[in-house]
């Protein structure tokens, strides 16, 4: 689904609530596309590493030639940070919420966003196993109109993303989020009713599950797996090196989900991953995974290292 000339994008100022891995880069690209972004977060040190990342970002696309120096400096300023919600959201046209994959969390900022955010504000999970209708379950009738889902796969390196509407989304809300995100240089892929996983990352989910037990069980090396999927597939990461960039706490809460949704033994995830996490190997926001070697700051940039 392309966008179309006579698209008019109104939103130009996003609020991220939430600036951890994915929030970052969500942060960054809507400011690369020239919209005025409020990250939020309640602690100085996740600011303090967002600036830090997008200062990497900046460096990188102007060594690559993609901005000078003034367009970078440009999009710098675009950039402010809040560690009080409401001061946050106060000028949102549209929110994107990225806090955890955890139901409860979730309805809870939905709950206070929709007290605080402005009338007309739009409200977008970037969640990528859980349904809006039960997160906004303690949102107003006029609010639901206004929320929607995506689940971002990597909003730097990537023009993908996928969207689902809800049983309450509005055709006014639609409209707006698809010229919204074809602004920023996204090709949307919608799901037009709400289903667990949306649809391609339904699919995803299943490799990604039997990756994990193939690994967990002893019979792959996730390098040696990558360096065939990279091969078959004709692509430029493999399963594990994207679980890496993703977040393996996010990968765990995500399986978990699942399989509290399922109560299947499959849908488990492996306890040699929840090992991993207890350990601090997080993935590429930890220094390591699946992989190591990570630079934190530079975030997504550095997977291609990890061949």
């Amino acid at each position: 689904m392309m966008g179309t000339p006579v698209e008019v994008d109104n939103i130009k100022h996003v609020t991220v609530v939430g600036i951890g891995t994915q929030g970052s880069m969500i942060a960054f690209r809507n400011a690369l596309y020239g919209k005025q972004v409020t990250g939020y977060s309640r602690t100085e040190k996740s600011i303090l590493t967002c600036q830090a990342k997008v200062e990497k970002w900046l460096a990188y696309f102007v060594q690559e030639g993609r901005i000078n120096e003034e367009e970078a400096n440009a999009v710098r300023k675009r950039i402010r940070y809040a560690r009080n919600l409401e001061e946050a959201c106060q000028d949102a046209e549209l929110v994107v919420e990225n806090v955890p994959e955890k139901l409860a969390l979730k309805q809870d900022v939905f709950e206070q966003l929709d007290k605080i955010c402005p009338t007309g504000c739009l409200l977008n999970s970037n969640t990528s196993s859980l349904l809006m209708s039960d997160i906004y379950v303690r949102v107003s009738p006029e609010r639901k109109k206004r929320t929607f889902s995506v689940d971002h796969d990597d909003p730097i390196r990537n023009n993908y993303l996928e969207m689902m509407w809800n049983a309450s989304t509005s055709e006014a809300t639609k409209k707006a989020a698809l010229a919204h995100y074809h602004t920023l240089g996204f090709e949307p892929v919608v799901t037009e009713k709400e289903i667990k996983g949306y649809s391609i990352n339904r699919v995803w989910r299943a490799v990604k599950r039997e990756c994990l037990h193939l690994w967990a069980d002893g019979y792959v090396d996730p390098a040696e797996f990558d360096r065939g999927w990279r091969i078959e597939w004709n692509t430029n990461i493999g399963p594990f090196q994207l679980m890496d960039l993703i977040g393996l706490d996010t990968i765990y809460n995500i399986e978990m989900s699942y399989y509290e949704a399922s109560g299947e033994e499959r849908d488990k995830p492996p306890v040699k991953l929840k090992e991993m996490i207890d350990q601090g190997q997080l993935g590429m926001k930890s220094g390591r995974g699946f992989y190591s070697g990570y630079d934190r700051e530079a975030g997504n940039l550095s997977v291609d290292k990890h061949k």
